[in-house]
């Protein structure tokens, strides 16, 4: 018996069929050969960044064995080798931002990372920033400008301080690299109702931008920068002109933090820091975050004098010694005086042991420079809880 041919319509719907199966397999092809090219390119991405990486890291490390070599079999003497220790210093800092980096992102590309929103001071961020990097520029015989673009009094805003405090020191690590001479800058400002901040420096510059930046996606510093600007839901952009420097910028959404209300039963602590010196300054001002602290600086003996008449409430007094115009003998002659109960506590880069008299007879207390955060407690803590007693 002969089998029922098929018909026309039922050949014609086979064949159909057959090339419905025929684009889903060629589709499931497709999208295996789109999937294979993608993992590929992941794996290049990656192998690049992981030379990239290696390349950065021998550098530092070939000069850190080096010295420590030099240091250990040469005949030196102290300056060599503190001039050498130096070295070593910087270079570890620089190979502690290299391995800091790469850790970054890895967490960005495991999504580790999650925004920690919340109130920040901007200005206080930047004064944390310098001293990180004093050492650093202070090697190069570079200058490290910091451009507020809010007082200290609206600086407050919410965000995530440790992104934004991570991009800034990837672009200044960067910054100082490529300057020899010159300056680095970090700055904000307010802008549209965004908060753009930038680094610009005075270094090597970039000669053609574009195929500097398409190649600068291997640069693992580069790449970590570009995903915590848009995990901020921000944008980053960059300008390069050869021999004049480079300029990166990044800009954020601006939330400011509503002012808080202060409670009325809570004492406002008022120090005044007489000091010229900036970072001697901001190092004190960082160690005085105890409770509600207002503090003013002079940067003289006589603004010293003239901020203490105006303010008779002032609970404490860090006075450095060596300032222009009047010293701080002078200044602090002058307020005891007036104020014997006042405590005045000297600060000073050179040894107290041939003036302990003249010190003594005008301060509570003193404090060597650099001053150490245990120094510093040791000796100002007391006076700002008797002052929240008071």
């Amino acid at each position: 018996m002969k089998a029922n041919k098929p018909s026309y319509e039922e050949l014609l719907e086979l064949v159909n069929e057959l090339q419905r199966e025929l684009d889903k397999s060629n589709s499931l092809w497709n999208q295996f050969k789109d999937e294979s090219k993608v993992s590929q390119l992941k794996s290049i991405e990656n192998k690049e960044l992981t030379v990239s990486v290696l390349n950065r890291i021998k550098a530092p490390l070939d000069t850190v064995v080096g010295l420590a070599k030099l240091i250990s079999t040469a005949n030196l003497d102290f300056e060599e080798k503190n001039n050498l220790s130096e070295i070593i210093a910087n270079t570890a800092t620089e190979l502690q931002s290299i391995f800091s980096e790469f850790l970054s992102y890895n967490a960005l590309k495991t999504h580790v990372n999650e925004l920690n929103i919340k109130e920040v001071s901007l200005n206080e961020l930047l004064d944390d920033l310098k001293i990180k990097f004093l050492d650093q520029v202070f090697f190069k015989d570079l200058s490290l400008r910091s451009v507020k673009g809010l007082s200290d009094e609206d600086d407050m805003v919410f965000t995530d301080r440790e992104i934004v405090n991570q991009i800034f020191s990837s672009l200044l690590s960067n910054a100082i690299k490529f300057t020899n001479k010159g300056y680095v800058e970090m700055g904000y400002q307010v802008v549209d109702n965004e908060l753009q901040f930038y680094v610009k420096d005075t270094g090597i510059g970039i000669d053609n931008l574009e195929n500097a930046v398409v190649e600068n996606q291997a640069s693992i510093g580069l790449a970590t920068v570009k995903q915590l600007v848009e995990l901020l839901h921000g944008t980053l952009q960059i300008e390069s002109k050869s021999g004049l420097g480079t300029s990166i910028s990044f800009q954020i959404p601006y939330e400011p933090a509503l002012e808080k209300v202060k409670e009325e039963a809570k004492k406002t602590i008022k120090v005044l820091i007489a000091d010229d010196e900036e970072i001697s300054f901001m190092l004190l001002k960082k160690l005085m975050q105890k409770g509600d602290v207002e503090i003013i600086r002079a940067k003289n003996g006589e603004e010293a004098y003239e901020i203490y008449k105006s303010n008779p409430d002032i609970n404490l007094i860090l006075m450095d010694l060596r300032m222009p115009q009047v010293d701080g003998y002078v200044a602090a002659q002058l307020i005891k005086s007036e104020s014997p109960d006042i405590p005045i506590i000297a600060q000073s880069a050179y040894s107290f042991k041939d003036d302990k008299e003249n010190v003594s007879k005008s301060f509570n207390g003193y404090l060597s420079k650099p001053v150490s955060k245990k120094e510093f407690e040791e000796v100002v803590n007391k006076y700002l809880d008797l002052a929240e007693l008071n």
